[in-house]
């Protein structure tokens, strides 16, 4: 059962990234492609260690798993804030 949620969890993680640099790729302009990227990218990390902690139930690997996403989470928004300032400007 672990494994089947693990594996859906990989694919939905997948999707999202799939998502992300189909958005990078198709979109007009460079707000809309900082958009797709963060949010889409930024879901995708989120379920693919959501299935990585699955299927390695460990207190390390959910500790840094849980401290790579803080990270992300914490710089994805700051970084591209920073990238469509300097743009605007």
């Amino acid at each position: 059962m672990i494994e089947a949620v693990s594996a859906l969890l990989l694919l939905a993680g997948g999707f999202f990234a799939l998502v992300a640099g189909i958005g990078v790729w198709r979109l007009p302009d460079l707000l809309s492609r900082m958009h797709a990227s963060t949010k889409a990218a930024g879901a995708a990390l989120a379920l693919i260690l959501a299935a990585f902690i699955l299927r390695v139930p460990t207190w390390e690997v959910g500790l840094k798993s849980a401290i790579a996403l803080a990270l992300a989470f914490l710089t994805l928004p700051v970084a591209a804030h920073m990238l469509g300032r300097s743009a605007w400007r």
